[in-house]
């Protein structure tokens, strides 16, 4: 079932879930002291009960509702789940639940081209997936991963040939609004494309945040490097960034793989909404 709904003005906001999986704790912030038994005292939803290694690593895609139609922010994994990202993808049986087709999105919006944010991009027959939408993705990113992966790696960039075929992709550089108030803006680094929307209707501002954050701590140390990022540095100044702003002006921030999808920054860290 998908999380329930978060509402600024006229735009209601529903994350699409394909499940979660346990991944290593040591993978996450080398180099800083993360006292993860506090971290888990605070917030037992981010990791898993029985296992003191890992933390819950949640797939979310995000489907907007708002006066211009409905967009979709990254689809989920599709059929790019295998161990340890072992999530099946949900992303038509979530639609479904929250009443939408497929053939209702108006735009789809992948934040960048990791599997477990493209991979749902198409069908398993490589036919498009969302066929009347237009698929927004950085050229950067389109770029990077024909040259850089092949078909085995963790992208969901082999699986859209199609989408360019039908003339359905959106490679415009450019930080710009697709949609009323839905704007997009590079920022590199998780990947040299990478995304952050936000969506703003004059009373209030939601980020939906892309890979810029994967841990709960990473809000208290917004400039520590990630070894899931392209170039951890340049990564790091746009998560320090985006942190800082949220706890300067109450922004919302909406979180891929965090369990608790929907959150603020205060000045003692994350707080979940």
């Amino acid at each position: 079932m998908p999380h329930a709904p978060f509402t600024i003005g006229a735009y209601e906001v529903t994350p699409l879930c394909d499940g979660c999986a346990p991944l290593p704790l040591s993978d996450e912030l080398p180099g800083v002291d993360v006292d993860w038994e506090v971290e888990r005292t605070r917030f037992p939803w981010a990791f898993p009960e029985h296992d003191r290694t890992a933390w819950a690593w949640h797939v979310h895609a995000f489907l907007i509702r708002h006066p211009g139609g409905i967009a979709l922010v990254d689809t989920g994994i599709g059929g790019f789940g295998r161990p340890p990202f072992t999530v099946a993808g949900r992303i038509d049986e979530e639609l479904s639940t929250a009443g939408v087709s497929p053939q209702d999105v108006d735009d789809v919006i992948l934040t960048h081209l990791h599997a477990d944010h493209s991979g749902a991009a198409c069908r398993r027959d490589g036919t498009p997936r969302f066929c009347n939408a237009r698929y927004h993705v950085h050229p950067d990113d389109w770029s990077f991963f024909a040259e850089q992966r092949t078909p085995d790696d963790f992208t969901g960039r082999f699986a859209m040939a199609a989408i360019e075929r039908a003339g359905l992709l959106e490679l415009d550089a450019s930080d710009r609004e697709v949609g009323p108030g839905l704007h997009l803006q590079h920022a590199p680094g998780h990947t040299p494309g990478h995304r952050i929307v936000r969506l703003d209707d004059g009373s209030g501002t939601l980020w939906l945040t892309g890979d810029l954050l994967h841990t709960t701590p990473q809000i208290t140390h917004p400039s520590a490097p990630s070894e899931h990022d392209e170039e951890p540095a340049l990564a790091a100044r746009h998560r320090r960034e985006l942190v800082e702003l949220a706890a300067a002006d109450g922004s919302t921030l909406a979180v891929s793989h965090f369990g608790r999808p929907f959150g603020r920054v205060l000045p003692d860290g994350w707080s979940s909404i």
